[in-house]
């Protein structure tokens, strides 16, 4: 898997790295996001922390008991990996501002905010203290703010931080100001010290100030051991509650049960009152953050779902335009109102669509666009289908089934020893789960968990043989010093055992062949047999190394009519642009390459005996010889690829869905937008286009455009969607 501590490292374990939130004494802290979308926080441990194996023993202890926090109140650990060269943790990302943040953008909080903060604080670290953890360094910015209340990360971590290094240096582990007296002279810690440190965050949100003041480290340590706090301005019905948070004996100290009881508020709606403009930003720029590998990773499952089903009735469900096709014009069909105006097109079936939002979902019939059922009780962390049934893992860390067109929950299963489980792959019989390193072989009709895989080291399947056999991408089973490799293993899909392994740079099982195209070290273009992953033949290419350019690897191969692509990902921090080659697929032999300037993922499809790819602007090459042809697009803005349906390339911008005749160039269709915001997501297949945008699901009707004038243009009614076809994660 990419180099664990790299700053430049596109991915870290299963997770795409976005950018970084921050660094610590213990290392530094990533936005990532999973292929299923999901975004997290990864931290990845200090070099000096990963080499000392007493270290690693105590923070492996401390992860397995952070598994096991739950509660509505707190960031939930997902993934870990303490074993592996550079320990790393991820945990789910809350979008939303700190309480350090909200605070100084707007002040001090009134009673009834503090109430909400309070009994949520509590409520977290309740769960926090259930799981035999205490999380030691509860301050505002380790406190996010969300719509429904207040969420902790950083629990139960900084522990395992005694004795090391860190330690030996002299570092302290927690925050002066908010650390207790015990903690501060390195007495022994009950779960009391957690509750000194919530008396201290209720201060300052009170008040706007630390309640013990500012200075040195030393100085606030000795305030908060000898000294009084200063609780001028917390609310006098609060004014006890705090102060006795604040008792220097933490036998005196109230329990977290008892502050749930005393602070318990009378409302939670509109809490955060001026701060939910906050909310709301962060929200929004989270989903366009993870939005390009989301829609791809969407783009996915819709083809695994519609593959089954044509395999399952014999009927070939082909996604892209045929050669020959002349170009077509999309005519709006039917749109669909969803509940929420942050719900987007998640997966679609043969049969339906799903829709959802951060914790809830809806699903609606393809043909019509009528409402099948919704699921709005903010549950769901994680969702995805196929043609039979949902599949969502909710707040309780089980998996639950349900009917795809009714609704009605079948079964409700827990995969996982601990901790809730990542959805990797649904194919109607099978349904794979991911969770502590391994993965689960659930049976789609029953839960009946059919087979575990040892520790992979946060594998993640990236895609299926023609046999049915998992490809799973996890970490690398040698270092090396030359190129960033990813360990590849194919299992069986029916008992999870390992059929090979292989240590490549990338690794692609395309549906119309017979064989697995990768690249390895060496940046060599190989044909591997899907049964043993013997080399069939291996061609040297004009690919840049992996430890020379940093561009994303992992889903760059891809076969289009004929032709072998690779286009990597160019959106890790350091990149300065793309590369787009063509190689013949039977032999591996370069048949052409052109440089893109692209920063980001913006896609690329073919339509006939035309490629194009988005830079800042569209461009078509000639297929056969990478010659170019047309430039499009210029003046429309920044863009989004959608990809190509009939002859026609369509695209989406802020004002409005666009498509471009793929054989001249010329736009030859308009759909504007008018009364919305937000990104769009959309799945094209051959003759329609499903798209969601600003909280409208709509259906596009794709015929074949009879008029012979190239020039046509067309506009319908404004709306518009956005998808990208071939972005890459």
């Amino acid at each position: 898997m990419t180099t664990q501590g790299d700053t430049t490292a596109t991915h870290i374990g299963p997770y795409r790295v976005i950018r970084e939130l921050g660094a610590g004494g213990m290392g530094r802290v990533h936005l990532a996001a999973s292929r299923s979308g999901r975004a997290v926080a990864v931290k990845v441990i200090r070099p000096e922390l990963a080499a000392d194996p007493d270290f690693r023993r105590r923070f492996k202890a401390e992860v397995d008991a952070a598994r096991a926090v739950g509660g509505a109140f707190t960031a939930p650990v997902v993934d870990a990996d303490p074993e592996g060269p550079r320990p790393w943790l991820a945990t789910a990302y809350i979008p939303g501002p700190s309480l350090t943040d909200a605070i100084a953008a707007h002040g001090p909080m009134p009673e009834a905010t503090l109430r909400v903060l309070g009994a949520g604080l509590a409520e977290a670290l309740a769960a926090i203290h259930r799981a035999g953890l205490i999380h030691r360094d509860l301050k505002p910015s380790n406190i996010l703010l969300t719509a429904d209340g207040p969420r902790v990360i950083d629990f139960g971590i900084s522990r395992v931080v005694d004795g090391t290094v860190l330690t030996a240096e002299g570092q302290i582990i927690g925050s002066p100001g908010f650390m207790s007296p015990e903690q501060s002279t390195g007495a022994e810690l009950t779960s009391a010290s957690d509750v000194f440190a919530l008396g201290a965050v209720l201060a300052f949100a009170a008040t706007g100030a630390l309640p013990f003041g500012t200075g040195t480290p030393h100085a606030l340590l000795y305030r908060a051991t000898h000294g009084e706090p200063e609780l001028a301005g917390v609310p006098q019905a609060l004014l006890g509650i705090v102060a006795a948070c604040l008792d220097k004996d933490p036998a005196r100290r109230p329990t977290v049960t008892q502050l749930q009881g005393c602070l318990r508020p009378a409302t939670t709606a509109g809490w955060l009152g001026a701060v939910q403009s906050q909310v709301t930003a962060a929200r929004r720029s989270l989903h366009d953050e993870v939005r390009t590998p989301l829609l791809s990773r969407r783009r996915l499952l819709a083809g695994a779902v519609l593959g089954v089903a044509a395999a399952a009735t014999g009927t070939a469900l082909i996604l892209r335009s045929r050669d020959g096709d002349t170009t077509a014009i999309p005519e709006l069909s039917w749109t669909a109102d969803l509940p929420q105006p942050g719900m987007s097109l998640l997966v679609m079936t043969p049969s339906t669509l799903l829709c959802g939002g951060e914790t809830s979902g809806v699903c609606l019939d393809r043909a019509t666009g009528k409402l099948l059922w919704k699921d709005l009780g903010g549950q769901n962390t994680g969702t995805t289908a196929d043609n039979k049934r949902v599949y969502t893992v909710r707040t309780d860390g089980k998996v639950h089934a349900v009917d795809g067109r009714s609704g009605k929950e079948q079964w409700a299963a827990s995969p996982a020893e601990a901790g809730a489980p990542e959805l990797e792959l649904a194919n109607g019989s099978l349904l794979v789960t991911r969770s502590d390193g391994r993965l689960q072989g659930i049976d789609a009709s029953s839960g009946e968990v059919r087979w575990q895989t040892p520790d992979m080291g946060g594998p993640m399947v990236v895609g299926t043989t023609r046999a049915g056999h998992l490809i799973v991408w996890g970490r690398a089973s040698k270092s090396s010093t030359t190129a960033i490799l990813n360990g590849y293993t194919v299992i069986a899909s029916d008992t999870g055992d390992r059929l090979w392994s292989k240590d490549l740079v990338a690794l692609y099982p395309p549906s119309e062949s017979e064989v697995l195209y990768a690249i390895d070290g060496d940046m060599r273009l190989l044909a591997l047999k899907p049964a043993d992953g013997e080399t069939l033949w291996s061609e040297p290419t004009s690919l840049p190394p992996t430890n020379n350019v940093i561009l994303g690897w992992q889903g760059s191969l891809n076969l289009l009519q004929g032709t072998l692509f690779c286009y990597p990902g160019a959106g890790a921090v350091g990149a300065t642009g793309g590369l787009l080659t063509a190689f013949d697929p039977k032999t591996g032999k370069t048949l052409w390459s052109v440089r893109t300037a692209a920063r980001g993922n913006r896609g690329y499809d073919r339509s006939g005996d035309t490629v194009c790819y988005l830079d800042k602007v569209l461009h078509a090459v000639d297929a056969r010889t990478g010659a170019r042809r047309w430039t499009a697009g210029s003046g429309l803005g920044e863009l989004q690829f959608l990809g190509a349906i009939r002859g026609l390339f369509l695209l989406a911008g802020k004002k409005g869905l666009y498509g471009f005749d793929a054989e001249t160039g010329q736009q030859i269709w308009h759909h504007p937008v008018s009364g919305g915001s937000g990104s769009w997501s959309a799945f094209p297949t051959d003759d329609q286009v499903f798209a969601s945008w600003s909280g409208k699901l709509f259906c596009f009707s794709v015929s074949r455009r009879h008029s012979a004038s190239p020039t046509a243009s067309r506009s319908s009614t404004p709306y518009s969607v956005s998808r990208s076809r071939n972005e890459r994660g």
